[in-house]
């Protein structure tokens, strides 16, 4: 006589998040976590490659005057589009998808550019990239952030940036003989960017997996239990779990609006509000500084040799504040963090621009490097965690691609004063803004160790 199987757990938005929380580790396997770190290692490796290869398809193109800043202008304007456009279809056709589509836009776009014949052809693939590069760091995040237990959704996203930043670092060095071998040596490097899709067949039920807070969300419990069974075999717990959820901690299932519209009422308009004032100012103030370092350090008189050098050494400084992020992520409230973050790096323009000495303002520059690696990867996880499951990659996604558009605005905030009033005002400037940006977020919700759903209420 056949026994009656036990009644499930109820399978719930406040069962799963409950569930996911009582991890001790994320229930991924490797491919899954193989797939990320590519995912942060390419959308980061094409930002920095432009920057080294410019100059060579600027000779090769035959690029000239306002020519060299179309490709730039319109991989930021491709970084916003493709932000709203696949952090949508996140939201309204599960995170695979929308990994997909981001994943694809990245690899196709770094892939053609390498076959780029004129500037037209330039530009349009460096927005196909920019649209893929502005929502595959705040989809993973976000995915990141929903698969792991509330006291490990930094640490997690910190390693994977820790990773990213070594291998960053590696193949920096190593483009530099493939640039000085062929004048076509960009287009190699540039074309090593679309091995990013070798992600796209492991978005599968396996590796990738969908979202089971996602899932839940939209009504889907059944798939949503499955995955997390498989997730807490995998961590070894008993599959199903043994969490208890009272009604209060219960959310609503289903949202048939347009998630952005939801972002701009309250409650979560103010959380919309102050994610984007915060990218939005420190985006300004980081990329007027990271374009015109080396005009700043010697508008204060340092040589253009050690302008150079030092804004070379800028780029080992992520490896020690990557470190300290893991170290602290899961130990700080993690505003706190970006809040100390963007003032060191304030303080540190301070420091260049004082005029109390070479020595100084060098260490000023290292350390500008430092307080932005330290605050970046809290502040993706935090832009992430302040916002409801059903709408969670639209925001992302959203704050950080309208956010870039401070990049755009930067050159006609930091450029008009450099050039008019010197080196010092325009670092007045963005000392300003990154005060203001701290302010801002500082306005936030505290998130460290409290569940997605604790969150969102």
């Amino acid at each position: 006589m056949s026994q009656t199987p036990p009644s499930p757990v109820s399978v719930s938005a406040g069962n799963i998040d409950a569930r996911i929380d009582a991890m001790a580790k994320v229930g991924l396997s490797r491919a899954a976590w193989f797939a990320l770190m590519l995912c942060f290692f390419f959308a980061n490796y094409d930002i920095s490659v432009l920057t080294i290869t410019l100059p060579s398809m600027r000779d090769e193109l035959g690029l000239a005057g306002a020519e060299l800043g179309y490709p730039v202008t319109w991989n930021l304007v491709g970084y916003c589009v493709g932000a709203y456009a696949f952090g949508h279809v996140a939201d309204r056709h599960g995170r695979q998808k929308g990994l997909a589509l981001t994943i694809a836009a990245l690899g196709l776009g770094g892939f053609l550019t390498a076959f780029s014949w004129d500037v037209w052809s330039l530009t349009f693939f460096r927005f196909l990239t920019g649209c893929g590069m502005g929502a595959v760091l705040a989809l993973c995040s976000a995915y990141i952030g929903e698969l792991a237990p509330k006291h490990q959704r930094g640490g997690y996203l910190s390693r994977l940036y820790m990773v990213g930043t070594v291998l960053l670092l590696v193949i920096g060095f190593a483009s530099l003989p493939v640039l000085a071998a062929s004048s076509s040596g960009w287009r190699y490097l540039l074309a090593f960017g679309g091995l990013v899709l070798l992600v796209l067949p492991l978005i599968n039920g396996k590796a990738l997996v969908e979202s089971p807070r996602w899932l839940v969300a939209m009504g889907r419990s059944d798939e949503a239990d499955r995955i997390v069974r498989r997730m807490e075999s995998r961590v070894g717990l008993p599959p199903g779990g043994t969490v208890s959820v009272p009604d209060a901690a219960e959310t609503a299932a289903t949202d048939d609006r347009l998630p952005v519209r939801a972002l701009f009422r309250p409650p979560y308009q103010s959380r919309m509000l102050i994610v984007l004032g915060f990218w939005f100012a420190f985006y300004v103030a980081m990329y007027g500084y990271a374009s015109y370092l080396p005009l700043i350090l010697e508008g204060i008189g340092i040589s253009t040799s050690d302008a150079v050098l030092v804004s070379v050494l800028t780029r080992a400084m992520p490896l020690v504040s990557g470190l300290a992020a893991v170290l602290l992520v899961e130990r700080m409230e993690r505003r706190t963090m970006v809040i100390i973050g963007t003032l060191v790096f304030a303080a540190s323009l301070l420091l260049i621009t004082l005029d109390l000495g070479e020595t100084v303002a060098t260490v000023g520059a290292l350390f500008s490097s430092f307080g932005i690696a330290f605050m970046a990867t809290p502040a993706y996880t935090y832009t992430a965690e302040v916002f409801p499951t059903r709408a969670r990659g639209t925001a992302s996604a959203i704050a950080d691609g309208v956010g870039h558009l401070g990049g755009a605005v930067a050159p006609l905030v930091v450029l008009p004063v450099l050039t008019a009033f010197g080196a010092r005002p325009a670092s007045f400037v963005m000392v300003g803004l990154l005060v203001i940006a701290a302010g801002i977020i500082r306005l936030g919700v505290r998130t460290r160790d409290r569940s997605l759903t604790e969150i969102a209420a």
